[in-house]
């Protein structure tokens, strides 16, 4: 005979008592040394049944649909339009579009009894009217107090009715893969709709360029859900939504929330000063890869290695150079570049901080005071090389001095000095450093190379030496990265 659900959480239930119990004889008998680990029941209702329903009772109040009205530039005719265009060669200025006004909805949640709402920033973004529309039906209207693109944040501010819930963000929570999450949202204009499932990662980046450790749910989340609340089952925000991954537009049952401790901090900000500064160093880093470690005579593949170092920067003014790799921050270890980011960030702009970088095999430390964040420049990634020009040498690569005909044909500046790559052979260890046709090499183990004889003579000294690799620094565009060319 099959056992009933609802016996099995009974069961369930009644099991966790007794290893309660247990853990309590035990601690009784043997002291704070042999306290046994938690087991948690999931939540149940009166009669043993699986049910959130007392959790969701308590925390919907406080969840609201986000309203907004912007403007948008339609495209005159649409499909007949690129129609016309295609067969008949009609401009595209004969199908002048005309503006229109748009409606959108998302989701929020008030955080105090003052009428502050937390949403996404892409919600509300280039809104010119806001209103939300609360639990009970009422709209009220919304003005804007503050928003944050880079994390993806904004807070919005009502006149609450008297005693209007609200909900908080959680303190120093430390949510773990598996954990039961809650979400409340208005997917699709639903108002009022909750999802439920657990913690499925921690830590993915979700989106290009993004610098906060997303937490990641298998909650069913849609169109609708941004900017509603992720809860934990104490009723406490332990995220807010923000996005989806799914080639379709629906759930997959891959969500993303920023963490209430990035949301909590964020929010604050914006209530206090209606936006949000960050500390800037002005510099373009790369992660450093095996080889690149192996060429800096380092063990672990860790830091931040400064590609380039924008002029008239803090990290110019404190004598950061190309090359140097950025080992700590305040005497706190780099892992890698976006550590590096979120931690500089963090500090507001004017603080004064330490950095410990690796120059020439030595370490040093340098005194930086961190401007003021207008873009996330720090965690720019120079441009990934392709497939390169085939042929055959022993390195599979061929330079040539920049000439006037060189650099007319592939487009360098004249303030650009260095060889230029000719051609790349494909798998070679050039390949594999990460050059290319058209890139310039303009320094070999922190040397410049001046010409091909110069860069020629650095690899063979190099090989006398015993080294397994060199570091080349080049130009790709207007970007700058490090690659380390194997010898062997």
């Amino acid at each position: 005979m099959v056992m009933p659900f609802s016996q099995h959480i009974k069961g369930l239930r009644s099991l966790a008592l007794a290893f309660a119990s247990g853990a309590a004889l035990a601690l009784g008998a043997y002291g704070a040394a042999a306290q046994a680990p938690r087991l948690l029941a999931p939540p149940v209702a009166a009669d043993g049944t699986l049910s959130f329903a007392d959790l969701v009772e308590r925390v919907s109040p406080a969840v609201v649909s986000v309203l907004v009205e912007r403007e948008i530039q339609t495209r005159g005719f649409g499909d007949l339009e690129e129609m016309l265009r295609f067969r008949f060669g009609f401009p595209e200025r004969d199908f002048e579009g005309e503006t229109q006004r748009m409606q959108a909805q998302g989701s929020g949640f008030f955080i105090d009894g003052q009428g502050h709402i937390v949403t996404n920033n892409h919600v509300i973004d280039g809104a010119e009217e806001i209103e939300v529309r609360l639990s009970n039906g009422k709209v009220l209207k919304a003005t804007l107090v503050g928003a944050d693109p880079l994390t993806d944040l904004a807070v919005l501010k009502v006149d609450a009715p008297t005693g209007q819930a609200f909900v908080q963000f959680a303190e120093d929570v430390k949510l773990r893969v598996g954990d039961w999450v809650v979400a409340v949202g208005n997917p699709y204009g639903l108002s009022g709709t909750v999802t439920a499932g657990i913690v499925s990662a921690i830590g993915g980046e979700g989106r290009s360029g993004q610098f906060l450790d997303f937490i990641q749910i298998d909650a069913p989340i849609n169109r609708g859900n941004s900017g509603g609340p992720t809860f934990d089952l104490k009723g406490r925000v332990v995220g807010v939504n923000t996005m989806i991954a799914s080639e379709t537009g629906g759930s997959v049952g891959i969500g993303f929330a920023v963490p209430s401790r990035i949301a909590k901090d964020t929010v604050a900000e914006l209530i206090r000063s209606g936006s949000v500064t960050r500390g800037w160093l002005g510099v373009s880093i790369q992660e450093v890869t095996t080889e690149i470690a192996a060429a800096l005579g380092r063990k672990e593949a860790r830091g931040a290695l400064v590609t380039d170092v924008i002029a008239g920067t803090p990290a110019a003014r404190a004598g950061l150079q190309s090359g140097d790799l950025i080992l700590a921050l305040n005497n706190k270890a780099v892992a890698d570049p976006r550590d590096l980011t979120r931690s500089v960030s963090a500090l507001p702009p004017g603080s004064k901080a330490n950095l410990k970088v690796l120059r020439g095999g030595a370490e040093r430390t340098l005194a930086v005071t961190l401007g003021q964040r207008t873009e996330d420049v720090d965690s720019r990634q120079p441009q990934t090389p392709g497939e390169s020009d085939e042929m055959s040498s022993e390195l599979g690569l061929s330079v040539v001095d920049l000439t006037p005909a060189a650099r007319a044909e592939f487009r360098i500046p004249n303030s650009v000095t260095g060889v230029l790559v000719t051609a790349v052979k494909n798998g070679s260890a050039a390949d594999e450093a990460g050059l290319q046709t058209g890139f310039v090499i303009l320094q070999v183990d922190g040397k410049t190379a001046t010409s091909g004889a110069v860069l020629k003579k650095a690899i063979d000294d190099a090989k006398k030496a015993g080294k397994e690799s060199v570091l080349l620094r080049f130009q790709a565009g207007e970007a700058k990265q490090f690659g380390a060319l194997a010898l062997k």
